[in-house]
């Protein structure tokens, strides 16, 4: 007997029907921020992400070579094919766009709660636009849609920084290998103390740069009071012109109402080579879990893949660790199959149940009938487990009279309607029982 590959996941349909419903729930949130759905191909070229992703990425790549011989990968990320998109289509389109998609994606990495091998993702990007409110516009979605999922401010936060922040203030110590610095320090909360300091000795920063920039990370708290602070001790235009920014975004939160989701964290980079600028990331207020998820402005992608200038900001969210905390908060929709209508027969009524559930389904109403020849009990405990709100019971006796019988399943209440108005009018007669 065949067993499913580790950190991959078989869904039953009791389990899509709640993931479906979860799924559904983010699709509107999103499509009410004027974002609209795309996809791209499950493999790509190898070069696509070996040139452009982060270390970490690189080295979980599910990579093969093809039957042509060209070296291929399966999407780790989303972000790069969509950019590869968007490069070759951006004389077509109309600046700023606002895509998303809930593609699934592969990483061979290690399976662990939160994290997987296979899993799913949204992500949602803005492009063409510099201006901070696009970078607010991917914070604001980000956390009206964990509200609709069922979250408040005492759940999640919501950590906001700026990588050129970081980057002003190195260069003012002096430090100019900041991308390796930028790497250690997103793996500060992963590490201890001696191990954070150690790894920057091991790259020549000093003690004195050591403990600046561990006094700099900690300066974490309200966005807007931690952005006056900062804009009263550090001078410089280059960081000056970022505190603006930052200082936009804050505001423009503040008067959407969502400044109790919002902290400063300097501290936070996010893992991949591409962030430009703004970066967040989402947590659990109790820290259980791993981060939710993240994003940030990616403004230098689009080049590097050959096309013109376009400035960008997004995020995505695995749904692994959603699913964790949702569970655990106790909003995880209830995992049951769900029918309309289940017909259930006595005798030979086979030419009428045909046309009943024909016409039902062209109706817009979700049916099943039996296909095992079950007696009326059996069927209707069959019904029972698939959910359905409602049994028709066409059987040969009533039929005589024109009739059929409708019963709600949650309430055993029956009644007896014309078939010739069922089928002539399903709707009508069939929403006030159904």
């Amino acid at each position: 007997m065949f067993e499913r590959l580790r950190g991959t996941r078989d869904f039953l349909p009791n389990e899509m029907a709640a993931r479906k419903k979860v799924f559904s729930t983010i699709k509107k949130t999103v499509e009410e921020f004027g974002f609209f759905e795309t996809d791209t191909p499950a493999i790509e070229l190898f070069d696509l992400y070996s040139i452009k992703s982060g270390e970490e990425i690189i080295e979980e790549l599910y990579a093969f070579e093809d039957k042509g011989g060209r070296m291929i990968s399966l999407r780790p990320e989303l972000t790069p094919s969509v950019v590869r998109v968007l490069v070759s289509k951006s004389k077509e389109l109309s600046f700023p766009v606002k895509w998303y998609s809930i593609p699934r994606l592969w990483r061979y990495e290690r399976p662990q709660s939160g994290r997987l091998r296979e899993f799913y993702q949204l992500n949602i990007d803005i492009f063409g636009s510099e201006d901070a409110r696009a970078d607010t516009e991917v914070i604001s979605c980000a956390i009206k849609l964990l509200c609709d999922l069922g979250f408040d401010d005492s759940d999640i936060e919501v950590r906001v920084s700026d990588r050129r922040l970081l980057q002003e203030f190195l260069l003012t110590l002096g430090i100019t290998n900041f991308h390796d610095v930028l790497r250690i320090i997103d793996k500060r909360e992963k590490i201890s103390q001696n191990d954070f300091k150690g790894m920057l000795f091991d790259i020549n920063l000093d003690d004195c740069q050591i403990n600046k920039i561990e006094t700099f990370l900690d300066s974490k708290g309200d966005l807007l009071q931690s952005i006056e602070e900062l804009s009263k001790n550090h001078k410089g235009e280059g960081i000056s012109k970022v505190i603006e920014s930052l200082k936009k975004i804050a505001q423009n939160l503040h008067d959407r109402g969502y400044e109790k989701f919002i902290s400063f964290d300097p501290s936070i980079v996010r893992g991949l080579d591409y962030y430009t600028g703004m970066v967040f990331e989402v947590h659990d207020r109790k820290r259980e879990f791993r981060a939710l998820f993240g994003g940030g402005r990616y403004d230098n992608l689009a080049e590097l893949f050959g096309g013109e200038h376009i400035p960008a900001v997004g995020f995505g969210m695995g749904d692994a660790v959603l699913e964790l905390m949702m569970r655990r908060k106790g909003i995880w929709p209830e995992e049951k199959l769900e029918l309309d209508v289940f017909i259930a027969t006595i005798g030979n009524v086979e030419k009428e149940v045909s046309k009943v559930s024909t016409v039902l389904r062209d109706s817009g109403f979700r049916v099943d009938f039996d296909l095992m020849s079950r007696n009326l009990s059996n069927q209707i405990k069959f019904a029972t487990k698939l959910g359905a709100r409602s049994l028709l019971i066409i059987g040969e006796r009533d039929l005589k009279d024109g009739n059929i019988t409708i019963r709600d399943l949650e309430t055993g209440k029956e009644s007896k309607i014309l078939l010739s108005e069922v089928v002539s009018s399903p709707s009508k007669h069939l929403t006030k029982v159904l």
